[in-house]
């Protein structure tokens, strides 16, 4: 194709009916991507001869932060569920308290997670229980206030000056960087 071809294709583009099948399209494109990346309201627990057994997204979300309730070093819980297949996947979003250690909270939080939603939901095809620490929660500041003898010197005894070593607008370029 030639340079006036390439052209003259890209004015007929530029007319409103290919415009509006151009806007259809993103839109149909963006709704698709909405429905494929939402949550999902109801998991498959468990599968009988007479249907299936299904658990809210609320009942799964309040499990979890009961849970997390139980250990002292977590707090503000957020839950993902990914459903593939017949497996829910599930992304557990925790901060952490101060004096909070990762690996002992992420056993101990997967392991009760996988008892849990098994036994007491009746979820049978569990994935992945993923743990994410999204902060730190700090713990209180002891605001007493030590003696001044317990601070540093501002300067270094070594680093003093007279100040009649120089004159005014005389100042040296190690000066400078201090």
């Amino acid at each position: 194709m030639t340079a006036q071809e390439v052209s003259a294709s890209l004015e007929q583009l530029s007319q409103t009916q290919y415009l509006y099948i151009a806007a259809a399209v993103l839109l149909l494109a963006g709704v698709l991507v909405f429905l494929l990346r939402r949550q999902p309201r109801n998991v498959v627990a468990y599968c009988t001869e007479n249907g299936q057994v299904m658990v809210s997204r609320h009942a799964i979300v309040e499990l979890v932060q009961t849970s997390c309730e139980q250990l002292k070093d977590v707090s503000k819980p957020q839950v993902k569920i990914r459903v593939r297949g017949n497996t829910a996947h599930f992304e557990v979003r925790i901060k952490l308290q101060s004096g909070g250690r990762l690996r002992e909270i992420e056993q101990t939080l997967q392991n009760h997670l996988r008892r849990a939603l098994s036994e007491n939901l009746g979820i049978e095809s569990l994935g992945r229980i993923n743990i994410v620490a999204t902060g730190f929660k700090s713990g209180r500041i002891d605001s007493t206030i030590q003696g001044k003898e317990s601070y540093p010197p501002a300067v270094e005894e070594s680093e003093s000056y007279d100040a009649s070593e120089f004159e005014d607008g005389d100042v040296t370029q190690d000066d400078e960087k201090k």
